[in-house]
């Protein structure tokens, strides 16, 4: 007996007739795949969603919403009125720790990270190991855009009608319903946006114009967005929602959003999340809409925390989280800083930094026992996001820091985080009772932990203590009997040695924010000492090093962190290439190095405000410096 994939779900407001007639198009449109045709079945329950039962080896999912969206053989099927949720992947039985080139191949895969024994063995042909343990991954959401960019562009050149429905269910995704039928001449929009509403034209239409925004428009826009729009916003986020410190569970959320209309997720994370989704879409017609979405995310996070959902606290931390990645990677320093300490507020007020702790106060208990593991490494998870996000932005700009760290400072118990799947298989990895986390992995005091999540929050810690350090020695100079310094250098050299080469883009950053704190912890005294030059040079180097050896055009989105630490490996480069020219010496080697970083922000920073703004500091420093 065939093998049947768990339901592939489509949500049609179709009359319960077209489900038969959704299956034999299915079955027509196979071909060499007869033998399953009988056993493609469609049924429409009582709201009016169409499930798909199909065989394993039957029409990829792909194929079938490329088909689905053509709208060639049946009205209203059409791309507007079919709802792809991808999560098949995700959410089959049959997803494990395997790669997906050993899924293809159909042969055993060690489930080693970052490339299996398999593919390593056939490295050539087989470069790309890649899991899916948090989410889609890009060969899977390459060739579902590709899908939907086919099916789309099949619809536009054999368009059935001028109108254009757009179909909300009711609650979906916490809004109320809304249904409109929209034609061309109806609508008040700009000309070099995608016609999505009323409501959406109406707010760029006051925005231009300067005039006050009525707040029921504002709160009811999303509501127009067609729900393949949505589907792709998600998609966008979800893809890319490891480098702006989301911390929730990736399968989870996945599932909340995409089978069941988002109804168990509260107003402000979706919001967020589909602000982010426009964001990073390259569409300009949908990204001039970005305002109304940010106004939009905004207003709900107000009364975050008063919602009833039972996981609001964690709600409302992540996305403060989100919000303050949103604002630094847009160059909007003062907003990022609120909302990064709005995250810390909320976390440290619930207790989240008291995790497991040996001396934890019954006062700690803000927050009612975690149901599973998996809700307890969220909250683990949680805490040390909220903590990364402060330390790596408060050593940036140096301004205070909402978390202050040793004697007399805020004591972290809560115990390094995982990897999303170790919390639930691999639980003997927490320790059973945890206390002074951080004091501890500074006095190198072992802890076996290696996730990526565990990595970037203890190079977070060392980049802030070199940070705050470096800034008293900028201020006063160092006095002979300092150990300070010493001892926080070799912590970061042992830190750096003990890393795993960068084949990641979790690991791209690790790396160049462990080289950034000797950078930080040696530049303000590279002036007047000889060995803080060359520590800070030896670390400038290693961040170019690291950019040689990745092909930076196909690491995608990144981090906004990167920014800044960019920006001070060219500063020293370029203090180093005057100083060595002022005594006849070589700089050519120097001048390559600066090049490449250079390189490097430019391919960023048509996407990334932050970086264009960094390059354009680091392009003055240069002109400044007449280096060419």
């Amino acid at each position: 007996m065939s093998k049947t994939r768990p339901p592939l779900t489509y949500s049609c407001l179709e009359h319960k007739a077209n489900a038969d007639l959704l299956a034999g198009r299915l079955r027509v449109a196979s071909p060499g795949r007869s033998k399953y045709s009988s056993l493609v079945t469609c049924i429409c329950n009582s709201h009016g969603v169409v499930v798909i039962r199909m065989p394993m080896s039957a029409t990829s999912p792909f194929f079938l919403i490329s088909f689905l969206g053509s709208g060639s053989s049946c009205h209203p099927l059409t791309f507007q009125n079919v709802l792809y949720f991808g999560a098949m992947h995700i959410n089959s039985p049959y997803f494990g720790r395997a790669c997906i080139n050993c899924r293809r191949r159909k042969i055993k895969c060690d489930g080693v990270k970052p490339m299996c024994g398999p593919c390593s063995r056939y490295a050539v042909a087989f470069g790309d190991c890649e899991y899916t343990d948090n989410g889609p991954s890009s060969g899977q959401m390459l060739e579902e855009q590709i899908s939907i960019l086919q099916s789309r562009i099949e619809e536009l050149e054999k368009p059935k009608g001028k109108g254009l429905t757009l179909s909300i269910p009711s609650g979906s995704r916490g809004y109320s319903s809304s249904t409109s039928q929209m034609s061309p001449s109806s609508q008040i929009s700009p000309s070099n946006t995608m016609a999505l509403g009323p409501l959406l034209a109406y707010f760029h239409q006051q925005q231009t114009s300067g005039a006050s925004i009525d707040p029921n428009a504002a709160n009811s826009m999303p509501t127009e967005l067609p729900f393949i729009v949505l589907q792709a916003l998600v998609h966008n986020f979800l893809h890319n929602a490891n480098c702006f410190g989301f911390f929730l569970d990736t399968q989870a959320f996945h599932d909340a959003v995409t089978n069941n209309n988002g109804r168990t997720l509260p107003p402000v994370l979706l919001n967020v999340m589909y602000l982010w989704g426009v964001h990073l879409s390259n569409d300009a017609r949908i990204t001039v809409y970005e305002p109304a979405f940010l106004a939009h995310a905004l207003r709900s996070t107000a009364g975050s925390l008063a919602g009833t959902h039972p996981r609001t606290v964690l709600h409302s931390a992540q996305a403060s989280v989100l919000l303050a990645n949103y604002f630094l990677r847009n160059a909007r320093a003062l907003e990022g800083r609120y909302h990064t300490s709005a995250a810390v507020a909320t976390a440290l007020s619930a207790g989240l930094h008291m995790i497991r702790g040996r001396n934890r106060p019954p006062a700690a208990e803000a927050l009612a026992p975690p149901n599973d593991a998996v809700e307890e490494g969220e909250r683990i998870s949680a805490c040390w996001s909220v903590l990364t996000l402060n330390n790596c932005w408060a050593g940036v700009d140096g301004a205070p820091s909402n978390v202050t760290y040793g004697p007399g400072g805020l004591t972290i118990d809560t115990p390094w985080p995982l990897e999303g799947r170790d919390y639930v298989e691999r639980p003997n990895l927490l320790p059973r009772h945890s206390s002074d986390t951080v004091a501890s992995f500074l006095t190198n005091s072992p802890d076996n932990v290696n996730s990526s999540a565990a990595l970037y929050a203890k190079a977070g810690i060392l980049f802030e203590a070199a940070t705050r350090l470096g800034a008293q020695y900028r201020a006063n100079g160092i006095s002979r009997s300092d150990t300070n310094l010493g001892n926080l250098d070799r912590r970061i050299d042992t830190f750096v040695a003990a890393l795993a080469p960068v084949q990641s883009k979790a690991m791209l950053v690790v790396h160049t924010l462990a080289h950034g704190a000797t950078i930080r912890l040696h530049e303000p005294l590279a002036n007047n000492h000889g060995f803080a030059r060359t520590k800070a040079l030896s670390a400038a180097r290693a961040i170019v090093e690291i950019l040689v050896k990745t092909d930076v055009p196909k690491v995608g989105v990144i981090d906004p962190v990167l920014a800044p630490l960019w920006t001070s490996c060219c500063r020293i480069l370029i203090a180093e290439i005057v100083r060595r020219r002022t005594q006849g010496g070589h700089t050519q080697g120097l001048n390559d190095g600066l090049n490449i970083v250079i390189a490097a922000m430019q391919i960023f920073a048509t996407d990334c405000r932050l970086i264009s703004i960094q390059l354009e500091i680091v392009r003055r420093a240069c002109n400044g410096a007449q280096i060419g």
